[in-house]
């Protein structure tokens, strides 16, 4: 599942919502604070068993989806006022936890994402709360199953409601206009990047992406400072062994900046790389490819052959850029659910172009030859495109591949749609893309 990411609720805890990092401590936190109830956050003390109350868990879990996420605490009692105010648990047994999954997947309609971590009191064995984690869906409304009908609860501050008719309705049109907003927005931040993407000798490749969960990352000097020490000296590109780190990041209205190759006194046209992060969680990655024929042309040898990107570099660029961006929407912009990704291949001002390989230590044609570019789009969960992930391998074949079928070749071979890679097929390169496979734990073919 998606991993539930909270800003309020994670500084709460004082850690992130994960089976590998809640402790009972962390739980103790919220009694000690007496934290009230909210949209966000539900107390529960059991979940009885008789058959009249098989539908609670789902109902919770749907209302949670249904509003802005959050979290059910199992075993959590609170006072008139909704703060908690103790933490007596409940029995953690394999048999419970089986059974609050079942309970939830047999009564929620659409299927919602949804996690139940067990949190154990380390002073009681066998004792301590269950933490059901909910993202907000991007396909709500759902409805949860009462007897032979349907509800559709939400959140309202701490109290649990059902929709109305009319409500029911305005978030059915919500969940269709959701994917038109997200290719309009898509079509405003590539152009942004592509008019900042000077024309040279090459190409560019711009990944646009843009999450159905929108967040949003505040920008101030201590968001500012903690994203320049995390990315301000590390290469975003895989396999570049850390050459090509960021030279300039820079806040803008809404988003941050990042150049590499901006010539001195212009901030308007970058020469290698650029990213434009916004604070909802999309964002661009723009970067330059090499002409493989460029020094044929300068020898007079082609002065008609057209530009020739390498199918490796595309990859690589693919696959950098999908992860850069997921990861600040994950990290910093607590952006959820999936996101919409398309990749561009071509400069603003169309010129000729093919695509190229390496055999025999020489760079040939695959293909056709393009004039206008080409372009793909993909949509995929955004927690699992934020590390080195098969899901992350996969996507990226599939935009490439779109990418070279309009260039006239069949598919991309150097990975798969799977999620694996084939790294006797990267040349060069068949050493690192081994070891980086392997060390992410990726299938290799």
């Amino acid at each position: 599942m998606n991993t539930f990411r909270s800003q309020r609720l994670e500084k709460l805890l004082g850690a992130q919502i994960t089976a590998e990092s809640l402790t009972w401590k962390h739980l103790l936190r919220l009694k000690d604070a007496k934290v009230r109830e909210a949209a966000d956050l539900d107390y529960k003390l059991l979940y009885a068993t008789q058959p009249s109350d098989r539908h609670k868990p789902g109902g919770d879990v749907v209302a949670m989806a249904n509003t802005q996420g959050g979290l059910i605490i199992v075993g959590a009692d609170e006072d008139k006022d909704a703060q908690l105010t103790d933490l007596p648990g409940v029995s953690l047994s394999d048999k419970e936890h089986t059974r609050l999954l079942s309970l939830i997947g047999d009564h929620v309609h659409p299927y919602a994402e949804f996690e139940v971590i067990p949190v154990p009191d380390p002073d009681r064995e066998g004792i301590g709360c269950y933490v059901i984690a909910v993202p907000r869906s991007p396909q709500a409304p759902h409805g949860v199953l009462i007897n032979e009908g349907y509800r559709w609860p939400r959140r309202i501050g701490h109290k649990t409601t059902n929709m109305s008719e009319a409500e029911l309705a305005t978030r059915y049109r919500a969940r269709f206009a959701l994917a038109r907003d997200q290719l309009g927005r898509v079509d405003d931040i590539e152009k942004v990047a592509r008019d900042r993407c000077a024309i040279r000798s090459g190409s560019w490749v711009v990944v646009s992406f843009v999450p159905d969960l929108p967040g949003d990352m505040v920008v101030n000097w201590d968001t500012f400072t903690a994203f320049k020490n995390e990315f301000g000296d590390k290469d975003p590109v895989l396999l570049s062994d850390g050459l090509n780190a960021w030279e300039h990041i820079t806040p803008g209205p809404r988003c941050l900046i990042l150049d590499t190759g901006a010539p001195l006194g212009d901030d308007n046209q970058v020469e290698i790389r650029t990213a434009q992060l916004y604070t909802d969680g999309a964002g661009a990655f723009a970067i330059h490819l090499t002409d493989a024929n460029q020094q044929e042309r300068h020898n007079g040898r082609g002065k008609d052959l057209p530009c020739r990107l390498g199918e490796q570099s595309l990859i690589l660029a693919v696959l950098s850029g999908v992860r850069f961006l997921a990861r600040y929407a994950r990290d910093y912009a607590y952006a959820g659910g999936n996101a919409l990704i398309r990749v561009r291949v071509g400069d603003a001002a169309p010129t000729g172009m093919d695509l190229g390989t390496m055999g025999s230590g020489k760079m040939t044609r695959l293909g056709r030859f393009v004039r206008p570019g080409a372009t793909a789009e993909r949509a995929a969960p955004l927690d699992e495109l934020a590390g080195d992930t098969p899901q992350l391998v996969s996507t990226a074949a599939y935009l490439v591949g779109d990418i070279m079928r309009s260039f006239g070749h069949p598919d991309v071979l150097h990975i798969t749609t799977d999620g694996q890679v084939a790294p006797d097929r990267w040349g060069k390169h068949t050493k690192s893309m081994r070891s980086w496979a392997e060390t992410a734990g990726i299938e290799m073919v």
